[in-house]
């Protein structure tokens, strides 16, 4: 299950990276001064800031989930060794008792 976390977060990375890279590029609109589209420059910093926003918050959330997820997994090999251990005693005093 960590490692389907860890792939998980990767590819948020990923596409994160991608749409820095090539979604908020400025340099499409800017390719003169008179071009009119030249206003929509400025509103990639936007996007890109609203990616970086994104990163943060996903990172903080998806650090709960993963804490969340370990805890969970601890509890249930816990409970596994403890069943284990409660099958073997009693397999000890049935065992037993039919000697």
């Amino acid at each position: 299950m960590p490692r389907h976390l860890a792939v998980l977060a990767e590819q948020e990375r990923e596409v994160s990276d991608y749409a820095r890279e090539w979604v908020a590029r400025r340099d499409g609109f800017e390719p003169s001064p008179v071009c009119v589209l030249r206003p929509l420059a400025g509103a990639m910093d936007l996007v890109s800031a609203a990616f970086d926003a994104l990163d943060r918050r996903f990172a903080a959330l998806w650090a709960d989930v993963v804490d969340d997820v370990e805890s969970a997994l601890a509890g249930l090999e816990a409970a596994d060794l403890d069943a284990s251990a409660s099958a073997a005693l009693l397999h000890r005093d049935v065992a037993g008792a039919g000697a």
